[in-house]
């Protein structure tokens, strides 16, 4: 694509010296051949012109594909939130002697989002997504891979919570609803809060 592309500019410049008055006896000289030649000219630029277009096509599809793949982890994660919240406060509800306490979340595991997995592994996710959320994803479900043994519910739901919030802030990026220095300061904001909320759920006991 750039070797063609860096031809067609040098084809074309050579067609603009037809233009040049001092090469007109040339020219009429050789006329069929440099109308042949800015016909190739033409066409190529043409061909050089659809295939930018074809390009800008792809990349808004791709766009909307990911998008879309979005929106399905985001859903897959709310269904994971909304079913270890519900089972968080079972466990709140019980007795504090109760027995079941102990090993209630071994019996019943807080559910990991696998769709997020599946996510992630894909070259265009990978490819498509920005920079610092790729990076915060990472860390999200490195985390919740963590915590989704039940020791410490309270920062598995946060996580939970905050790898939606990191998921709605690329959407509008990709949407064009964001420039990419706008999403970089949402995340900064977003991180922060998240380390806020980190802190002060640490500090509380389970």
């Amino acid at each position: 694509m750039i070797l063609y592309t860096l031809l067609t500019i040098l084809m074309v410049v050579l067609g603009m010296l037809t233009f040049v008055p001092r090469y007109q006896a040339v020219i009429n000289r050789f006329s069929t051949g440099i109308n042949f030649f800015l016909t190739l000219i033409a066409t190529l630029f043409g061909v050089l012109l659809a295939m930018a277009f074809a390009n800008i096509e792809e990349e808004q599809k791709e766009k909307e594909h990911v998008i879309k793949l979005m929106q399905a982890t985001i859903a897959a994660i709310e269904s994971s939130h909304d079913y270890s919240e519900d089972l968080y406060e079972f466990y709140l509800e019980l007795p504090k002697k109760d027995e079941t306490r102990a090993h209630f979340f071994d019996k019943n595991p807080l559910p990991f989002p696998d769709y997020l997995n599946t996510f992630m592994r894909q070259s265009l996710v990978n490819r498509t997504l920005s920079e610092d959320t790729l990076i915060d994803l990472n860390e999200y479900k490195f985390n919740l891979q963590k915590t989704s043994n039940g020791n410490q519910p309270q920062i598995y739901l946060l996580l939970l919570t905050y790898t939606i919030e990191a998921l709605q802030l690329e959407i509008a990026y990709q949407k064009g609803e964001k420039s990419l220095s706008e999403l970089e300061q949402a995340i900064d904001s977003k991180d922060k809060k998240f380390n806020l909320a980190l802190d002060k759920v640490k500090g509380s006991s389970l």
